[in-house]
């Protein structure tokens, strides 16, 4: 015990000491990490589509038509994909007949009320009956058009699942498709920046696959800037024909006049 107690004056003599140079590490390592961005550096940035879907089935049962492949083009409301539809167009024909037998039934319930001559519950029953046959006929429609899928926009398929005659559960992935003709840029951007740029502010892109440059311009700014990077993510759009461009392509950003 009297040792130690002789040993504290020489440590708390080098406490500053530790403590300085604790703080200087410590400055040091921060000043590293987390580096001002000169405003000519090159920034990030990726060519994504802006309209994007995954095609599942809506129906379970066999493909007899599935035309596309991977990279393949199609046009607004082309056929993508036709399930084989004998089951539930012999569904929906039953329902057309129930139908047509349920509104003859209570035609002639309407017929025997003129005659004064009728039952109020039959009468009001062949009513419900004609409401059932009805919604059950909708319904039989609409699975008849599920056996159908058509494209919602004209793109590109960038992923085939599945391929034709298959047997596919309902819910399962079949198509990816973007809409290529409607590109922009992908950016992450400092978030002191926004007191200078805004939607319209222009830039130079380089992008890698093409070895070309091209004008862009800003189109909107992100919801939320991430508090811990300081940056937000913005978009953008290049000025000129994108033809040869595909999503997924990346390169470089310049914002000559940016602040420092």
């Amino acid at each position: 015990m009297n040792a130690l107690l002789r040993l504290l004056p020489a440590a708390l003599a080098k406490a500053p000491a530790v403590l300085a140079g604790a703080v200087a590490l410590l400055a040091a390592t921060t000043a590293f990490a987390a580096p001002d961005t000169p405003s000519d550096a090159p920034i990030g940035v990726q060519i994504v589509a802006r309209m994007t879907a995954q095609i599942g089935a809506p129906m379970s049962g066999q493909l007899v038509e599935f035309p596309l492949a991977d990279g393949d083009t199609f046009s607004a409301g082309q056929l993508l994909a036709r399930f084989n539809c004998a089951q539930p167009e012999a569904a929906m024909a039953r329902a057309k007949a129930e139908a047509d037998k349920r509104a003859d039934i209570f035609s002639t319930q309407k017929s025997l009320k003129a005659l004064n001559s009728y039952s109020k519950v039959e009468l009001k029953t062949a009513q419900n009956d004609v409401a059932v046959a009805a919604a059950e006929l909708q319904l039989a429609h609409a699975t008849v058009a599920n056996c159908l899928i058509k494209a919602p926009f004209a793109g590109r398929v960038s992923n085939a699942a599945v391929r034709n005659f298959q047997f596919v559960q309902m819910g399962a992935p079949l198509l990816d498709i973007l809409d290529d003709g409607t590109l922009e840029l992908e950016l992450i951007l400092p978030s002191r920046w926004l007191a200078w740029m805004t939607a319209g502010t222009t830039f130079k892109v380089h992008i890698t696959e093409t070895a070309r440059d091209y004008d862009a311009a800003l189109t909107r700014f992100s919801g939320r800037v991430d508090a811990a990077s300081q940056t937000i993510k913005a978009y953008g759009r290049i000025a000129a024909k994108t033809d040869g461009l595909l999503p997924g392509m990346s390169g470089t950003a310049v914002f000559p006049g940016a602040p420092k």
